[in-house]
């Protein structure tokens, strides 16, 4: 068949095809759609999904305050050896990732922080705030980079059956949000103003929700404070005022004699309560009301001394430092259920 021919048939054939075949090709606004929806997915960022603060506390009482939320089953072991990952670099204190014979990835935190932050993380989920399972280790012996050995440090597991929503914005605490003027949010205020937490920075909150294996509710988004190192001291620091040390502690951390010494309430105004704090974001305790300070009270009043105990012996304090504590917060305890 001459060349000329052989083009004009493989032309009708093509037309042919073409009349009888529509292929749709997605547009640029359906792809941006469908990956939108992916990552939404992934990271629980669902406008329908349930926002969380606090939860009711039903087994208050009883709950075990020196294990905390991983429970005795979830604790790392002293006698393992455990595997270097990698270092942490973000916060201030030194960290680093490590992993457990079990196959459980933990985070190791080293420092001053170490004591205040497993024992605070302890109060706060008593009362039913969400916390990160933390554990105090004396020792621990890390392998890897030659071997070493480190001691008084805090423990954080990160695989806990949650995962931190990447695309929602860090929660604030002026603002408030959608907790904006709840007792959740004012009762949370409440809980800090009472532990010293003078590291009262938005970075430092959550939005988490629970993962695949965990069995949660993953419609269930969960606000909290995923940093409490700067808490069971005193708040304030001279040093601050003094020019080029502005970003110096304002407080001090785990210090038993800085805690009790310091007064905690100042007083009442217009429904609201003065707090004698002096850490960081001091316009974030302002809004405070004396309802919602009393019913966080009347929560932490549920806890016996061998619960209050049970938490600071969690953080490695002393028998004589847990005294101290429990005294001081008895005493800032009954000062929040009386307020009127």
């Amino acid at each position: 068949m001459p060349r000329k021919n052989k083009f004009f048939v493989w032309l009708l054939t093509f037309s042919l095809l073409c009349s009888c075949t529509t292929v749709a090709f997605p547009s640029i606004d359906d792809t941006k759609e469908k990956k939108q929806g992916k990552k939404e997915k992934e990271n629980g960022g669902d406008e329908k999904a349930k926002a969380v603060m606090w939860q009711e506390p039903t087994d208050l009482e009883s709950r075990d305050l020196f294990y905390g939320p991983g429970g005795a089953a979830g604790a790392p072991d002293p006698n393992d050896t455990f595997k270097f990952i990698r270092r942490v670099t973000s916060g201030t204190s030194e960290k680093m990732e490590v992993e457990d014979p079990k196959g459980r990835s933990w985070t190791v935190k080293l420092g001053a922080e170490t004591r205040p932050e497993t024992t605070a993380t302890r109060l706060v989920w008593a009362v039913g705030y969400h916390v990160d399972q933390d554990y105090f280790v004396k020792l621990a012996k890390i392998d890897g980079r030659g071997g070493f050995d480190v001691a008084n440090t805090r423990f954080e597991r990160r695989d806990d059956g949650y995962k931190e929503v990447k695309n929602n914005p860090i929660w604030s605490w002026t603002e408030g949000g959608q907790f904006a003027g709840t007792k959740e949010l004012q009762g949370l205020k409440a809980l800090m103003a009472l532990l010293n937490n003078w590291d009262l920075k938005d970075i430092n909150n959550k939005v988490i929700r629970p993962d695949k294996e965990s069995g949660g509710d993953r419609n269930m988004q969960i606000y909290y404070v995923g940093d409490l190192g700067g808490t069971l001291g005193s708040t304030g620091s001279a040093f601050r005022k003094i020019p080029g040390f502005g970003s110096a502690p304002a407080g001090s951390k785990g210090d038993p004699d800085d805690f009790a010494g310091q007064t905690f309430i100042l007083g009442t105004k217009d429904g609201k309560v003065l707090f004698n704090y002096k850490g960081k974001n001091r316009k974030a305790l302002e809004d405070v009301s004396v309802e919602a300070a009393r019913w966080m009270g009347n929560l932490l009043g549920r806890l016996s001394d061998k619960q209050l105990g049970d938490a600071f012996r969690a953080g490695g304090f002393s028998e004589s430092e847990t005294a101290i504590y429990i005294r001081a917060m008895r005493s800032r305890i009954n000062q929040l259920k009386n307020l009127r």
